[in-house]
């Protein structure tokens, strides 16, 4: 291995941490969660950072500190420290900054492009490959494939819903609960449900997902949290880590990153039968050439 390809490692590596904890945010209460936000922050948390200077900082002991540290991963806070550090000299700015009135448009542009490369590269870093492959193979081998999504998450469904279009795989996405549950109740175990939530707690959603599953109908979620009773529901999780403020917002985020892994599993889902697929493909950007004056 190349000293470069060592260096990319490194790098993904120091990059997981920060996308790790991310995704134990669901096992933690309220206060347990602040802390872990704020300790995500750069610039919040140095070497030199002792457990005393956090738990006056955040009004909080200094045992609930070990014990969220314990809860995401890390046998106490010296070694969470250890790892903000790596994670936080992977970052490519200096100190983490929402949005505020007094940006000029250029320095909003930054920050909003940032946000959404760290949160890219930060996903990349805990995707599984071998995961979506998995997914693939269920999709493409479905008989239905049907897709929830709510919210932010109902327009990347509808933008996969037409990318397997393409593909000549019939699927349909629903942001309704009722119908979902209703479509959910006409399932079996030959089809395929893709559940887009990026908390993966949303009570409806897990309603229908479970009618699902009581068919024996397999599913793929794809939600920023491993430990949301969404994935704990799923047959497949692909994960999606984004966290940010109330302007950049988690939520824009997430479907940035969301896109991009269901860009990915296209891809995948079309290497399942490259020739067959390509032509497919072929035949449907054909079909609507001349809608947009192309010959």
């Amino acid at each position: 291995m190349t000293d470069k390809q060592d260096v990319v490692q490194e790098v993904e590596s120091a990059l997981a941490i920060g996308a790790r904890i991310k995704m134990s945010l669901s096992i933690l209460n309220p206060t347990e969660r602040r802390i872990a936000e704020w300790l995500i922050i750069k610039g919040n948390v140095c070497q030199e950072t002792s457990l005393r200077e956090v738990a006056i900082t955040l009004k909080v002991s200094e045992p609930l500190l070990v014990k969220v540290a314990k809860k995401i991963g890390f046998s106490g806070f010296r070694e969470l420290r250890s790892a903000l550090i790596s994670y936080f000299e992977s970052l490519p700015y200096e100190k983490e900054e929402e949005v505020t009135e007094h940006d000029s448009l250029d320095t909003v542009m930054d920050k909003v492009f940032s946000s959404s490369i760290q949160a890219l590269k930060e996903a990349r870093s805990v995707a599984d490959a071998a995961t979506i492959g998995k997914a693939a193979q269920l999709i493409f081998n479905a008989r239905r494939v049907i897709i929830f999504g709510v919210g932010g998450s109902a327009s990347v469904g509808l933008d996969f819903e037409h990318k397997l279009l393409r593909l000549g795989i019939i699927s349909h996405a629903y942001s309704d609960f009722h119908l979902m549950l209703m479509a959910a109740s006409q399932l079996d175990e030959k089809d395929v449900v893709i559940a887009i939530s990026q908390t993966g707690a949303t009570r409806e959603m897990l309603n229908a997902v479970n009618t699902a599953r009581a068919k024996k109908t397999q599913v793929i979620c794809i939600t920023n949290n491993d430990g949301s009773p969404l994935s704990q529901s799923s047959d497949l999780s692909i994960f999606s880590p984004a966290m940010s403020g109330p302007l950049l917002g988690q939520n824009a985020v997430a479907r940035i990153v969301q896109l991009n892994l269901l860009d990915s599993l296209f891809i995948a889902i079309l290497l399942e039968d490259y020739q067959g697929n390509k032509e497919k493909l072929s035949s449907g950007i054909n079909i609507v050439s001349p809608l947009h004056g192309l010959k």
